[in-house]
């Protein structure tokens, strides 16, 4: 539950992150554009669960993905839409790519390292599985360790606390471990070299899919 809830908060938190438009504006996407985004995106491996769908088949169970998500969480039949630009689309596919704000409140009841390292197991193809996950906090303010198993050999670190903020050594060692297995973890920034602000990208690209990335969208990658 704790992970859905997590994965909800990251779901919802990927609308409307153009970060050039005044926050109180709307960017309208037409459904045209939406399904041009998509057929881009699954050159790229995006969606790849739907191989065998159209383009329209995909945004249909996208949206229908989205109704579901959304009235779980109002408790009603809700209908967000499908205004989404290219990086929200990309946002709901969670074995392509990871998207998540630092200040995620990370304390000890929480277990967001935990959370973080699942995440980076779900977009590894399952060449990363962990195992027997702990994350354990001293006190409220730390030490923290967290310590895991994978293939046989126990990984561990002590995140430092800072406040509700992600420690981002998780990620260095959860990509240093995917990567061994001979996939190809990169950081979108975006169309800007500073990237999302207090937000963090990744993403599952070999080689020509980032090019496709980069010359439909300019985006820039940090390996």
């Amino acid at each position: 539950m704790r992970y859905f809830l997590l994965f909800l908060l990251i779901y919802i938190s990927c609308n409307n992150l153009n970060k050039s438009q005044p926050l109180d504006t709307e960017i309208k996407v037409s459904k045209q554009e939406v399904e041009k985004n998509i057929a881009i995106l699954r050159k790229c491996g995006f969606f790849a669960d739907m191989i065998t769908l159209s383009d329209q088949e995909v945004f249909d169970q996208l949206h229908s993905n989205r109704i579901a998500v959304y009235s779980k969480i109002f408790e009603k039949t809700y209908d967000p839409g499908m205004n989404l630009d290219e990086f929200e689309l990309a946002c709901l596919d969670n074995h392509k790519m990871i998207y998540i704000d630092l200040e995620a409140d990370v304390c000890a009841e929480n277990k967001v390292y935990k959370d973080v390292i699942l995440m980076f197991s779900n977009i590894s193809d399952g060449k990363f599985i962990p195992k027997n996950i702990k994350e354990s906090w001293h006190s409220d303010s730390g030490p923290i360790s967290v310590e895991f198993e994978l293939d046989n050999e126990i990984i561990n670190f002590n995140p430092k606390f800072s406040d509700d903020w992600l420690d981002q050594k998780v990620f260095e060692i959860c990509r240093k471990q995917i990567e061994a297995k001979g996939l190809r973890i990169v950081e979108c920034l975006g169309e800007s070299e500073f990237g999302y602000g207090q937000a963090i990208s990744f993403m599952k690209l070999t080689d020509s899919q980032q090019t496709i990335l980069e010359k439909n969208y300019r985006y820039k990658f940090r390996e």
